[in-house]
């Protein structure tokens, strides 16, 4: 199983200098079995760069991609028009959204909405691409030797964490996630024993005291879940738009002194479990 991150930020992605060396990009992450097979968490403006490097790469697999979906505010949808390989006609690609009770209507509307003239040239029905919207009921899915778990997450509007084990690896990525009077429990649980936790840390713990409510987590909180879940490392994720590079490696070697086996989620940055 090998994870790659394309885009790590949260709410907005930033451009400026003092940025760069983490990624400005919004949430996204490359999943690949063992088998060659693709799966991609979460389509923020980090996977126009993911849709360049399977083309440059020769990537020629023409069956079913799945694209997954921890929920769909902005920052986790609004790259998918500049998804390059969902204009070949050849392709084909499952949208999913895991779990019951799931604040959406319909996946298809989402998307075809922010691809109304009014706001993008090209229409979903335009792309090329077939694409099949697939919303699943239920906390797990099985296929052949691989398995994923979900979570629902406190955060508004709701969001889901993901667990997929294959290959005889374990991957958890939750992403934007609120904990409460303590660490969620459900997370903690979801998390045990992964070889990698992916998991929402936007702020310091005396940001969060002033961001109850914003629906996301401090690295120390991050670093608890790792702890009790005894995870064998620990990635923060959805970084903040105005920590700047130098504030997150400080965040870092921070949590680092609590949870040794820690590290930034860096744009580009690929790990094989």
């Amino acid at each position: 199983m090998k994870v790659k991150f394309y885009g790590v930020r949260g709410s907005t992605p930033v451009c400026e200098k003092g940025f760069q060396e983490v990624g400005g990009n919004s949430s996204c992450v490359l999943l690949t079995g063992g088998n060659g097979n693709i799966l991609i968490l979460d389509a923020g403006t980090g996977i126009r760069k993911l849709g360049k490097d399977l083309i440059e790469k020769g990537h020629e697999q023409y069956e079913n991609i799945f694209i997954v979906f921890s929920h769909t505010h902005w920052d986790h949808v609004q790259g998918f028009p500049f998804f390059q390989p969902a204009y070949n006609p050849k392709r084909h690609f499952t949208l999913t959204a895991f779990g019951r009770n799931r604040d959406v209507h319909s996946l298809e509307d989402i998307f075809a909405t922010q691809m109304q003239k009014d706001f993008f040239p090209v229409s979903l029905s335009g792309m090329g691409a077939t694409f099949t919207f697939y919303q699943l009921g239920g906390y797990s899915q099985e296929k052949d030797d691989a398995r994923v778990e979900v979570c629902k997450l406190n955060h508004p509007g709701d969001a889901y964490a993901y667990r997929f084990e294959a290959d005889g690896k374990v991957m958890v990525y939750c992403t934007d996630v609120e904990h409460v009077e303590e660490v969620d429990p459900k997370v903690v649980k979801l998390a045990e024993k992964a070889d990698l936790l992916i998991h929402d840390a936007q702020y310091t713990p005396e940001e969060l005291k002033e961001k109850k409510g914003w629906g996301h987590s401090s690295w120390a909180q991050a670093a608890e879940v790792a702890e009790k879940a005894q995870v064998k490392n620990l990635a923060l994720f959805h970084h903040d738009p105005d920590h700047d590079d130098k504030f997150l490696f400080n965040m870092e070697r921070e949590c680092r002194e609590r949870f040794p086996d820690t590290f930034l989620a860096r744009e580009g940055e690929e790990i094989t479990l």
